[in-house]
């Protein structure tokens, strides 16, 4: 499965080693793939298309949008964890079933981003019934930010470049969020501090990139 975000550079920007953003994504991807591993099994003995998979995931994603938008967040951060497992079963079943494919990989990274905007517009309808405007505001933030993060890796690859640096890549940020919606039940705060910290590692994130095509770009 190839997705948007992790990746290989150094402090220098050299793509010969791994940085700490990438460390720490393919650290939470491996721990991941370790906890949901039975599922991970039970999928690849079903010999399911990965595509089908990966629209599975985004459907459910988009479902659990939908509770967000009506106030249901234990219920919506159950089928928000759901939809992770999925995508990463998409990917383990596409390698076992040596099913990878180019419009597999497109798919999975277009299915991303469908999934980014449901979650974040259900969060931006949850907090404007809550007349919380500036979490609402905060979600939309996060949904541009990450959306240009995606937009900038891809140009770049364009370009020739690998740009995947910066430490809010797409697994810590689900992660992140998977943390605030379960634990908002014990403190609608959890949640907001989460957006808070996740929104300021994101423009670190699309800062860092930014700057990494500069500097490659001018040399």
């Amino acid at each position: 499965m190839v997705t948007e975000e992790g990746g290989l550079d150094t402090e220098d920007g050299s793509p010969d080693a791994p940085d700490r953003g990438h460390r720490m994504d393919e650290g939470l991807r491996w721990f991941a793939d370790f906890i949901f591993r039975p599922f991970l099994w039970f999928f690849g003995k079903l010999h399911i298309s990965p595509n089908f998979i990966t629209i599975l995931a985004t459907a459910v994603a988009m479902f659990s949008g939908y509770l967000l938008a009506v106030k249901k967040v234990p219920l919506a951060a159950v089928f928000f964890t759901l939809s992770g497992i999925l995508d990463l079963v998409d990917g383990y079943v596409a390698k076992k079933l040596d099913k990878v494919t180019v419009f597999g990989s497109f798919l999975d990274s277009f299915s991303d981003r469908i999934a980014d905007a449901a979650i974040y517009l259900g969060l931006m309808v949850y907090y404007l019934k809550l007349q919380e405007g500036i979490y609402a505001g905060l979600a939309i933030v996060i949904l541009v930010a990450s959306f240009l993060i995606s937009y900038l890796r891809a140009r770049a690859e364009a370009l020739g470049l690998e740009c995947k640096s910066g430490l809010m890549a797409r697994a810590p940020r689900f992660l992140a969020l998977g943390v605030g919606l379960f634990f908002n039940g014990l403190s609608p705060w959890i949640l907001k501090i989460v957006m808070w910290v996740v929104a300021a590692l994101l423009l670190e994130t699309l800062a860092e990139r930014f700057i990494f095509v500069w500097r490659n770009l001018e040399a």
